[in-house]
């Protein structure tokens, strides 16, 4: 059973509404890339988390602020010791109330009207206080560090699939070319066989070419598809993201950026990593809160001290009556809790600990990605100036070959087999192009250098 195949003029077509979509506005990178930063639904929630963080760091600060509360109550009663309490809150209590032990003994239904103020204030806490408000700063600040290595991956992320998109593009259109190039070349093999100058092999072996060129230009379309889909999830939105805009500059940029890079030596690269990649900086952020919850663990083991003042009026209506005020002074020690100060210590302990280890498994993952990046630029730089040079001598080898067919020296076939190796080549420079300048940004991440503005995607 043959494989349907269809015609050069609707592969196409199909490939020009693939590559031009949607309404026709146009996109450059750093708008993209911009949109993202903006729009984009995981980022707008780690902001959120990062705000949410902020509000445990003020939380955590207000334990230092006295506690205040106000409160009205009302009472009817005929419990004795309850009535007599509230007589003499009153000032009601005189020398006649005793007289009637019966009545002392059996009041009748008292009611009173009462209003409290309570301020209350934790003096010394055994350091509970500050090294938690300590800890929630810490973390605080390792949320900010994650929101910041988020954008950076969103950044590299929404670049690739740009240049994704471009690249897929280019791909299908060379692949047009290629496919109809092959069909002319099956054209000329069946002609020859039916002339009696070549075997009927040469015809077949020129059809599967077809077939597979043909698979190659639907699955570039799909890859197109593929992009442009993934790049409008990265900006936050369904839409399709129009008309891409192609820099000419993007990868001399990226090529200048290479050299710069290059300049300061891998080592240096790896040294600029840990101190500035936001997500080593996070997990450094939060091995600091945790020694502050460690120590602030230790707060059961020391005595409490506190005070506490309290303003009590009373009267039998709503009127002002008699008022009065407590002042409390408590220091309180827990010397046994059932182990619970303990136990809170030693997993405070191990928390930190645990924190280490994956500061140190981070810091070896890091360096490798450091130095695993700078491998894959290298390679790709070079790589990329080898098929440059390819490129060149297949477009010289194309144009001597076009002018020998001209004086008749070799055959349409040949000229034709000569377009299929300098697109080949033309292919081969456009995926390099665009995984370089991928592979440079991918180093920038890995340093932690890369944003939103950053120079590769300024257009000069």
């Amino acid at each position: 059973m043959k494989t349907p195949i269809l015609p050069i003029p609707a592969l196409f077509v199909a490939a020009v509404v693939l590559l031009l979509p949607g309404p026709a506005r146009a996109l450059t990178l750093s708008e993209a890339i911009h949109a993202a930063i903006r729009g984009n639904p995981d980022l707008r929630a780690a902001r959120l988390d990062e705000e949410a963080q902020k509000t445990r760091s003020v939380q955590a600060l207000g334990t230092y602020l006295p506690t205040l509360a106000v409160g009205e109550s009302f009472i009817s009663t005929n419990n004795p010791l309850t009535s007599f309490g509230i007589l003499l809150n009153e000032a009601l209590v005189t020398s006649t109330s005793f007289t009637n032990l019966n009545t002392l003994n059996n009041p009748a239904n008292t009611q009173t009207f009462g209003f409290q103020a309570q301020v209350s204030e934790t003096i010394f806490s055994g350091g509970g206080r500050f090294h938690g408000v300590r800890a929630a700063n810490r973390q605080s600040e390792a949320r900010h560090e994650l929101v910041r290595w988020k954008e950076q991956l969103l950044v590299e992320e929404t670049s690739r699939a740009y240049l994704d998109v471009l690249l897929a593009s280019d791909r299908a259109s060379v692949l047009t070319d290629m496919v109809r190039t092959a069909r002319e070349e099956e054209k000329i093999a069946r002609d020859n066989v039916a002339a009696g100058k070549s075997v009927r092999a040469e015809y077949l072996s020129a059809g599967v070419h077809v077939k597979h060129l043909s698979v190659r230009l639907l699955e570039s379309m799909k890859d197109v598809t593929l992009a442009r889909i993934r790049l409008s999830r990265l900006m936050g939105h369904s839409k399709d993201s129009g008309i891409l805009v192609r820099d000419p500059d993007l990868l001399g940029r990226a090529e200048t950026a290479y050299r710069a890079l290059g300049e300061k030596g891998v080592e240096a690269l790896v040294g600029q990593a840990l101190a500035e990649r936001p997500d080593y900086l996070a997990l450094e952020k939060e091995i600091a809160a945790r020694r502050e919850m460690a120590r602030g663990a230790l707060a059961g083991f020391f005595p409490q001290v506190s005070a506490q003042g309290l303003y009590n009026e009373y009267n039998p209506t709503l009127a002002w009556g008699k008022q009065d005020y407590t002042v409390i002074g408590q220091v309180q020690w827990n010397l046994f809790n059932g182990l619970s100060d303990r136990e809170k210590h030693e997993r405070a302990s191990m928390q930190l600990l645990e924190a280490e280890y994956k500061e140190e498994d981070r810091r070896n993952a890091l360096v490798y990605d450091v130095r695993a990046a700078w491998a894959e630029s290298q390679t790709l730089y070079g790589e990329l100036k080898v098929d440059e040079g390819r490129l060149e001598e297949e477009s010289e080898e194309q144009r001597i070959v076009h002018e020998r067919y001209r004086v008749g020296l070799v055959r349409f076939a040949d000229m034709l087999r000569s377009d299929v190796a300098y697109r080949r080549a033309r292919l081969r420079l456009l995926a390099d192009r665009t995984r370089f300048i991928e592979a440079v940004l991918a180093l920038k991440k890995a340093v932690g250098a890369l944003s939103e503005k950053d120079p590769v995607f300024r257009n000069s």
